[in-house]
C-alpha cells in the first residue's frame, strides 16, 4: 500500500476550461440568488430605493461577467496542473 497521495488533477485545455466555467456560473447563480433572499429577508419584503440598488449592482451583467471571468480563471488554476 502506497502512501504517495495521487495528484488529481485535469490536463490544460478546452474540457478544463468548460468545467471551471460550469462551476463558476453555478456558483454566480447560488450566489446572486443567496445575497437576493438575504435582501429581502433583511428587509421583510418591502423593498426600498437603496435596497433596489444593491439589487440592480449585483444583477448587472458588468457585476457577473466580471465574476464570471475572475472565477473561472481561479477554478482553472485550481483543477489544472
Amino acid at each position: 500500500m502506497s502512501t504517495e497521495k495521487k495528484d488529481m488533477r485535469l490536463n490544460r485545455g478546452f474540457w478544463a476550461g468548460l468545467l471551471s466555467f460550469v462551476i463558476a456560473k453555478i456558483a454566480h447563480l447560488l450566489i446572486t440568488f443567496a445575497l437576493g433572499l438575504f435582501i429581502v429577508v433583511l428587509t421583510g419584503g418591502k423593498l426600498g430605493e437603496t435596497a433596489w440598488g444593491f439589487i440592480n449592482v449585483i444583477d448587472s451583467p458588468i457585476t457577473g461577467i466580471i465574476f464570471l471571468i475572475l472565477a473561472t480563471r481561479f477554478i482553472y488554476r485550481l483543477i489544472t496542473k
